[in-house]
């Protein structure tokens, strides 16, 4: 690789990291450390539960007070108890596929722990399926060796 080729590359991510340092110290930015810790962390039985766009949302309730965590998609049932990784608070959060803001939400990295305390609906936690049509049997050409 030639040196201007290496000296492009070395600006570029200069550039890039400039960036996202200085994303941290807007004023008024979506993310946003809350008290002093950039992750947190949500535990707690949950009460709610909706999945769209490639993202689980869940209500969770923990010792009365609820917070809205978001994580891939998952499958969750109204009664878990769930630990999510610990994840980045968001403020004002418009969800385009729900057509929903949130006042809060933590978007997490995946579940923890999952424990199955209060038993979801069946239907709930069933694996997804695809249907598939009966193959049908096709006859052969009789003069198919032909061919």
């Amino acid at each position: 690789m030639n040196l201007s080729k290496k000296l492009n590359y070395f600006r570029t991510g200069l550039v890039l990291v400039t960036a996202l340092l200085l994303l941290n110290f807007l004023p008024g930015s979506a993310f946003s450390q809350a008290g002093g810790q950039a992750m947190v962390a949500v535990s707690g039985r949950v009460v709610q539960t909706m999945t769209a766009g490639g993202y689980t949302y869940a209500l969770v309730d923990k010792d009365g007070a609820k917070t809205w965590v978001a994580m891939a998609k998952t499958r969750l049932a109204v009664g878990n108890e769930i630990t999510c990784q610990p994840g980045m608070v968001m403020h004002n959060f418009r969800s385009n596929a729900l057509n929903r803001s949130f006042e809060q939400i933590v978007f997490s990295s995946g579940l923890a722990s999952i424990s199955d305390t209060a038993a979801p609906p069946a239907a709930t936690l069933a694996p997804e399926e695809t249907t598939r049509a009966p193959r049908s049997k096709v006859k052969e050409p009789e003069n198919w060796k032909d061919f």
